[in-house]
């Protein structure tokens, strides 16, 4: 009876605990790198989306930044072209699931499929570099990162978030990015119009705070 309760509320405490950015069971998570160099990532979830993703690589593109866009399966197969642009545009590829549904609740199988195929679309656009993972809302439990660990993919999530997919004003979403960034930070943001316009203010505020924007990769080489 002890050890079965012992058990039980083990169980209940990884459950919980999994549901959390700071806790994963197995494999790699990284909500921030620890550095003390001043460098930030910019990261953008569930693109590529048409106009407002073409938009946001040009903006990108004109500030001379290099970003991080974890790229949704079933968009990729929506535009291709524009999910080769990217990388063509030096920016890092990455996966964020094929249906972008929840992976908190499910079967592994499904996980692994999701991970599996939006891996070869990112393949079939030409990218070579590595491919790491975010999974939709960043919600994970037990399941998703067995299946993380067995592809041998980091989970990369994030330590600020500005909250741009709640419509948030872009000069609000400047100032609060402005506010909670330190070295080692991986930024959470999306294609979103109003993400497009924050984007000048978030960028030449870093610059002045002495911050050198990079990649998620160029970030994790500088893991202490």
């Amino acid at each position: 009876m002890l050890l079965s309760g012992l058990l039980s509320s083990s169980g209940y405490w990884l459950h919980q605990r999994s549901g959390t950015n700071s806790f994963q069971w197995i494999g790699e998570s990284v909500d921030r790198v620890s550095t003390q160099k001043p460098m930030v990532a910019l990261t953008f979830d569930d693109g590529p989306r048409g106009p407002v993703s073409r938009r946001l690589m040009l903006e990108l593109n004109r500030l001379n930044t290099k970003a991080t866009f974890f790229l949704v399966g079933r968009q990729i197969k929506q535009f291709p072209h524009l999910t080769t642009e990217l990388w063509r545009s030096g920016h890092q590829l990455a996966n964020h699931s094929f249906a972008h549904k929840a992976m908190d609740s499910g079967n592994l199988w499904r996980f692994w499929q999701e991970v599996r195929d939006t891996d070869s679309l990112i393949r079939q656009s030409g990218y070579t570099g590595p491919i790491h993972f975010r999974a939709p809302m960043g919600k994970k439990r037990l399941a998703l990162p067995l299946v993380l660990a067995l592809a041998q993919k980091k989970h990369i999530l994030w330590d600020v978030n500005p909250h741009d997919y709640k419509n948030t004003a872009p000069e609000l979403m400047v100032q609060t990015v402005l506010q909670k960034v330190r070295p080692g930070s991986i930024v959470l943001l999306h294609d979103r119009p109003n993400t497009v316009a924050a984007l000048a203010g978030m960028v030449e505020g870093l610059r002045a705070k002495g911050y050198q924007l990079v990649t998620v990769d160029q970030l994790l080489a500088q893991q202490r």
